[in-house]
């Protein structure tokens, strides 16, 4: 068996132990080199019985004696190595595929939509935790589902699973595959891999036609494509809006109403941390909250979680507070909707560093115009990109604007200009490969520069 992109974040360590556990003779084929992957590959080492192809290009005789292959979810439509597997008698299959395959569906949740879904699933998963329930919340998200087909608790088990495009377009799904769907919402995103706009929503939307019999669940926003979206078979649909206008799960005031699957009402007093503060953080706050309630999940369970939510790393993260100035770590915001999420996060005036590889050329950064024009905000474009953001966002707005060559630069200028009760907040908008390896290794870059100011100043 043939893995083919073992990826550089360890993400394909637990698909070879299990694997390998199971008979399998596992080989590898990774085009990054062995020093990017020098993790992964020490991970895998005593599990790797094949040969391994590390830092050149896939080639068809890496597929020789393979009779199942692995395809990573990144590895793009039309790369000539997915042409060579299908010319082949070679099953192409994915991690997450074959997780579905064998996981229970009585008590799993499959989540994906443009943004949100990562907080989705792991603030329902802690919902369910302090439901007193045992829950995983795992596929893009992070972490091989594929080791918890050993758990003695395996039929209890609930999972919340978060499912990218890519794997998505990727999945053989059936009906039975999930007892919960639910989108967060659909913008624009990953183009480049997709094709167009078209082909992305619909890779998103397979996943509405993995539900069936009377108590599965769709779970959908209230607005974008899905206003005609109804129920099919048996299966109920429920729209989350947070302005009250439906009678399905909604904000009322400082309370969620949450609908069942068994159509009751749990009522939830609303009492958010930081990280579900503003508009996005009630959608996040009312999705997870419904798709926890599907599982199970108590009306205390649901409020302790809310109460106790710190977010995810580079999810619009609280970095700390120096001299009453907040520091946000938002590195994992890739496009300008998401930027906008965290514009909106707080009214407070805002230091923005962006940059980043664009997701579109040229740029359409028509979702910040508003957010930019109702608050007090000084930009800061850094990277190899800054120049392009500099004029996409000069013809929306008349906010300051400067360019830098380095993320370092712009934390400076922003540091010095900051005063108390603002925000200095990384949210890209573009991806990080202008000059970093991920948005992980932006953000963590950012905060230890932050830390080093933090340092100096109390010095």
């Amino acid at each position: 068996m043939l893995v083919l992109g073992l990826g550089r974040h360890g993400g394909g360590t637990g698909l070879v132990q299990f694997l390998a556990k199971r008979g399998a003779e596992v080989s590898i084929s990774d085009p990054a080199s062995r020093e990017t992957l020098g993790r992964s590959l020490d991970m895998v080492q005593p599990w790797v019985k094949g040969p391994t192809h590390i830092g050149e290009p896939h080639h068809p005789d890496h597929l020789d004696r393979c009779d199942w292959v692995v395809v990573n979810p990144a590895i793009p439509p039309g790369t000539p190595i997915l042409e060579q597997i299908a010319s082949r008698d070679i099953l192409p299959v994915t991690e997450l595929g074959l997780a579905l395959c064998w996981l229970p569906t009585r008590q799993l949740a499959l989540v994906t939509g443009t943004h949100g879904k990562s907080t989705t699933c792991q603030l329902a998963s802690q919902m369910l935790k302090e439901s007193g329930l045992t829950a995983v919340a795992g596929g893009n998200l992070g972490g091989s589902l594929l080791s918890h087909l050993d758990d003695e608790d395996l039929e209890q088990l609930r999972l919340v699973v978060e499912v990218s495009s890519f794997q998505a377009q990727r999945l053989a799904l059936r009906q039975d595959t999930a007892a919960v769907v639910m989108i967060t919402n659909l913008t624009e995103d990953h183009l480049d891999w997709h094709g167009s706009r078209q082909a992305y929503h619909e890779a998103k939307l397979r996943l509405l036609d993995c539900t069936s019999g009377p108590d599965s669940l769709t779970i959908l926003p209230d607005h974008g494509p899905f206003q005609q979206v109804t129920s099919n078979q048996a299966r109920m649909v429920i729209r989350c809006c947070a302005d009250g206008t439906e009678q399905h799960s909604r904000s009322v005031g400082d309370q969620l109403e949450i609908r069942t699957r068994d159509e009751k009402t749990l009522t939830i007093p609303y009492r958010p941390t930081a990280a579900l503060e503003g508009p996005t953080g009630l959608a996040n706050a009312l999705q997870s909250a419904t798709l926890a309630a599907a599982l199970g999940a108590t009306e205390d369970g649901i409020a302790t979680a809310i109460r106790q939510y710190g977010g995810l790393p580079h999810r619009y993260q609280q970095v700390g507070e120096y001299q009453q100035v907040q520091f946000i770590d938002d590195s994992k915001a890739t496009t300008p909707e998401a930027v906008a999420s965290a514009l909106g996060r707080s009214p407070s005036p805002v230091h923005w560093l962006c940059g980043g590889k664009p997701k579109s050329d040229p740029i359409d950064a028509s979702a910040l115009q508003s957010p930019l024009q109702q608050r007090q905000c000084h930009v800061y474009c850094f990277g190899a990109h800054a120049s392009l953001w500099q004029d996409a966002l000069s013809s929306l707005v008349t906010t300051p604007i400067e360019g830098h060559a380095k993320l370092e630069d712009a934390v400076s200028s922003a540091v010095s200009r900051a005063h108390p009760g603002e925000t200095v907040l990384l949210s890209p908008g573009g991806t990080s490969f202008d000059h970093f390896d991920s948005a992980e290794d932006r953000g963590m870059h950012f905060q230890e520069l932050i830390r080093q100011y933090f340092n100096t100043a109390a010095s």
